[in-house]
């Protein structure tokens, strides 16, 4: 058995173009979905956000999408993690979480993301990587609650 995994940086336009193709193959219901991956197109290119793609065999298999807060300082926001069902036990997502929280760790106190209640594989995913629920409500549809998660990226002078 063989394999060719590799991570990257999504930083230029070849890579943005490949994390948005993927990203835009899966939409999970969210309203205005098609506007949010063409805001975040721009966004990448413009380098208000981040992203990290996974490839294996050279074809994208998973991406992770991220900024500032806009609002929190000092706090990154997780805004999409995805992975191929099939790479899914290779712990991809794991991997380039780690990788944003390490590079993040000197300008940012912690992480923050969301997540809709009824992704249970999700919640448990944000819980073994050490993520705290903080708050419950609807975010992106008055109709639909989301979970917002949390996790410190520096220990506490009191812990």
């Amino acid at each position: 058995m063989g394999f060719d995994f590799n991570f990257r940086q999504a930083e230029d336009t070849r890579d943005i173009r490949c994390l948005i193709d993927f990203v835009s193959s899966q939409n999970l219901g969210y309203p205005k979905y098609d506007e949010w991956v063409q805001k975040t197109e721009a966004e990448l290119l413009s380098r208000d956000k981040k992203g990290v793609l996974a490839f294996s065999d050279a074809r994208v298999v998973g991406d992770l999408v991220y900024q500032n807060h806009k609002s929190l300082q000092r706090f990154l926001e997780l805004k999409n993690l995805r992975v191929h069902p099939k790479f899914r036990v290779r712990e991809f997502a794991r991997f380039m979480l780690r990788q944003a929280e390490v590079e993040s760790r000197p300008s940012h106190d912690a992480v923050i993301c969301d997540v809709r209640p009824e992704r249970k594989d999700v919640i448990s995913f944000l819980h073994s990587c050490g993520y705290t629920p903080v708050l419950s409500g609807p975010l992106y549809d008055p109709n639909t609650p989301d979970v917002s998660f949390v996790k410190p990226l520096r220990k506490s002078k009191e812990s």
